[in-house]
């Protein structure tokens, strides 16, 4: 009769010569469960033909090549059940990031140093991949007869994506025990993860085989249909993953996305909420429910999703998505946070445009008056943005450079420009010598002032500015050499009225005007 661990038989009945089926689960390709027989015999007799075709030392492998199963405990005594649905266990916990999982199973392996199973899943449950490689190594030398260390050692090849390595390993496993059916299911995601959906089907099915709730073998049947295309045996494959272990994230993410297409979003956001939770650093599990609560109306849901997928990874996508939602939601601060680094990884007039809106509606006017510049470095014509950047400027008392920005905001910033020359008492002033010049000009620059004083009666101080004069007598540069009024209109009018005069042709050079304000 076949023997079976404890946990491995079920009712079932004799056959002819002793042999025991065990009533088993058959997931077929329509997902329905249908009672089938399986012989236990059966997956122990397919294994035993592959190892026999390909078992063999790992060239430059870690452990060794091939030492007899009777240097161990006997094979058949293992309870790969048990090891199965504590693997389960360990996995989802490190894809939490539970680090008590791994101190737990740690202290299991003290207390029984010789046991295999053991030291096996201590090494399992340690966070670090090369140091459950180096583990795995370690045991099969300890433990030269037990095909568990050569199963972890293949999970991580498959892991690293060494096929080669991980295929000897599988070999070394079944040579030491035939019936390692955890073998056969990490076959199984190596020839899924190689592009040989019709080997991997098979191997699944071997493994459900031995353990009809499999949740692993499950998931993968799951993916192998919904590769095909197959939606219904997608999603009863996937449903009977969670029946066996709620904790993998797989399954819920297919749930998840068969859901949407049949065009329930409520659920597929149930579904997209349960692969988060199993495994919180999936990223992608993470986007795909953030845009999802965008789309069903929940941008606030949506930031927080979109701010952990940015913490997991950085893009511009997920950055002006994070944006996107946070406008909606009305938090200002994310959006402008999310806008500004984007800005930074994929510069462009539009991002900084944006940068400069948030920054304004914000009534930050340094920060949208810095995001507006960077626009006009890339688009030094733009003329709303020197619209813009004008009404900033009169906003915080820079007249001088507001009338630069509204002249170049040209049709569009007209009539605002109309109306702050005039405020500034700015003319074309033109004379024949430098002396009538200075005395229009002061003139125009003392009416500035005097309308000043109403609002700032102490205003007094002295003003002297600089102007290159070129051979047709035109100003070619304009320097303020000295302000102790600081007063930004005053300031102004001097400038601009020295800027636009007309200079007495034929006497180019530097000339200097003082003006003098006392109370």
């Amino acid at each position: 009769m076949c023997a079976a661990s404890p946990h491995h038989r079920r009712k079932g009945r004799r056959c002819p010569g002793g042999r025991e089926f065990a009533w088993a689960r058959d997931l077929g390709e329509n997902g329905k469960s249908t009672p089938m027989r399986t012989p236990l015999a059966l997956l122990a007799s397919l294994a035993s033909l592959v190892a026999c075709a390909t078992a063999g030392p790992p060239p430059g492998g870690p452990g060794p090549a091939s030492a007899p199963p009777s240097a161990a405990a006997p094979a058949s005594s293992v309870d790969y059940l048990a090891v199965s649905r504590a693997l389960t266990e360990i996995d989802a916990a490190d894809r939490r990031g539970e680090l008590g999982d791994e101190l737990r199973w740690a202290e299991e392996a003290e207390r029984a140093p010789q046991d295999a199973v053991a030291q096996f899943l201590a090494v399992a449950a340690q966070p670090a991949i090369d140091d459950r490689w180096g583990g795995f190594r370690d045991l099969s030398l300890q433990f030269p007869g037990s095909a568990l260390p050569w199963v972890g050692m293949a999970r991580a090849y498959v892991t690293w994506r060494t096929w080669d390595q991980a295929e000897k390993a599988l070999a070394a496993a079944l040579q030491r025990d035939p019936r390692c059916w955890l073998a056969v299911r990490v076959r199984a995601e190596l020839e899924e993860a190689r592009g040989q959906p019709d080997l991997a089907h098979t191997d699944y099915q071997a493994v459900l085989g031995a353990d009809p709730a499999d949740p692993e073998a499950h998931l993968g049947l799951a993916r192998l249909a919904r590769g095909r295309g197959d939606a219904a045996e997608a999603h009863a494959q996937a449903a009977a993953a969670l029946e066996g272990a709620r904790t993998l994230p797989g399954a819920w993410a297919i749930l998840a996305q068969l859901a949407e297409e049949a065009g329930e979003p409520d659920a597929a956001v149930d579904f997209w909420k349960g692969a988060v939770e199993q495994d919180p650093r999936d990223r992608g599990s993470r986007a795909a429910l953030a845009r999802l609560l965008s789309a069903r109306g929940d941008p606030a849901a949506a930031v927080e999703q979109w701010r952990a997928a940015l913490e997991i990874q950085e893009d511009p996508e997920a950055l002006a998505a994070l944006a996107d939602a946070a406008q909606a939601a009305g938090d200002a601060e994310a959006e402008q946070r999310a806008l500004e680094r984007l800005a930074q990884l994929r510069p462009s007039a539009e991002q900084w445009r944006r940068v400069a809106e948030v920054r304004l509606a914000a009534k930050d006017l340094v920060g949208a008056e810095r995001a507006y510049r960077r626009v006009l470095e890339d688009r030094p014509k733009d003329e709303q943005t020197s619209l813009a950047l004008g009404r900033i400027l009169q906003a915080r008392g820079d007249a001088s450079g507001a009338v630069e920005l509204l002249r170049a905001a040209g049709a569009p910033g007209r009539e605002e420009l109309v109306a702050l020359e005039r405020r500034l008492h700015l003319e074309k002033v033109a004379r024949a010598d430098l002396a009538a010049l200075q005395k229009a000009v002061q003139a125009l620059v003392d009416r500035t002032y005097r309308e000043r004083l109403a609002a700032s009666p102490s205003l007094s101080g002295n003003l002297r500015v600089r102007v290159t004069v070129d051979a047709v007598g035109a100003a070619t540069a304009v320097e303020v050499l000295e302000d102790s009024m600081h007063d930004g209109d005053v300031r102004a009018c001097a400038y601009w009225n020295l800027r636009d005069a007309t200079y007495p042709p034929d006497q180019p050079g530097r000339y200097s005007f003082a003006f003098a304000f006392r109370r």
